[in-house]
């Protein structure tokens, strides 16, 4: 019988810095053998860790370190902000399309036309684009979040 001495969890840490991988299907226990413990994995990352020293909306804005954004508190108030801005110039172009179809111009009621049909077509493009860009921004903010996270959780190690 061929006896191997367990792994170390350092040798674990060291060939996979991920951690531990799933569990592989192991040899049939033999009758007499002792049964080996398996090395339990890294627990998982505690809840409300990441906003654990949030400082707040004003803390934030005078945190001179940088430590705490601003910006993913306003992405809301950004979004409602351009979404009326948005909306109200709409509007304000769809009177003005509105305005031309009287003038009964031919210029006037093909020009009229014109700026009421594209007129809700440019407003659904302009907030999907405002939407995705305020988006990105917020991934960007949480993918820093992560970095600080697993540099912290490596550092506890």
């Amino acid at each position: 019988m061929h006896w191997a001495a367990p792994r170390l969890a350092l040798e674990d840490s060291l060939a996979n810095p991920y951690g531990p991988g799933p569990q592989q299907p192991g040899w049939p226990q033999q009758p007499g053998q002792q049964y080996q413990h398996q090395q339990p994995g890294y627990p998982p990352p505690a809840a409300g860790h990441r906003f654990a020293n949030d400082k707040g909306f004003f803390g934030a804005l005078f945190d001179f370190s940088f430590d705490n954004f601003i910006a993913p508190k306003l992405v809301k108030f950004l979004y409602i902000l351009l979404l009326i801005l948005v909306t109200v110039g709409g509007l304000v172009y769809l009177v003005i399309g509105f305005t031309m179809l009287a003038s009964g111009t031919d210029a006037g009621v093909l020009g009229g036309l014109l700026v009421i049909v594209l007129t809700p077509v440019i407003w659904l493009l302009s907030l999907m684009m405002y939407r995705v860009m305020l988006e990105l921004m917020i991934v960007v903010f949480k993918i820093s979040e992560d970095i600080k996270d697993i540099r912290d959780s490596r550092t506890l190690r």
